[in-house]
């Protein structure tokens, strides 16, 4: 893995993030149950788009 000062020699315009391990006690909880079972029923019932024939 590359450090800070590596990454920054190379100029490149990719932020540099550091995630915090505290956040992996949320991995496997939902945090909006109603977000999601609202979402979810928007996703049963969506349809695609009609694809328009190519000439």
């Amino acid at each position: 893995m590359k450090t800070v000062e590596q990454l920054n020699k190379n100029k490149s315009k990719v932020p540099i993030v550091r995630i915090d391990p505290s956040f992996e006690q949320y991995l496997d909880k939902v945090l909006f149950p109603e977000k999601l079972a609202k979402a979810n029923e928007m996703l049963k019932t969506a349809k695609l788009p009609n694809k328009k024939p190519r000439n």
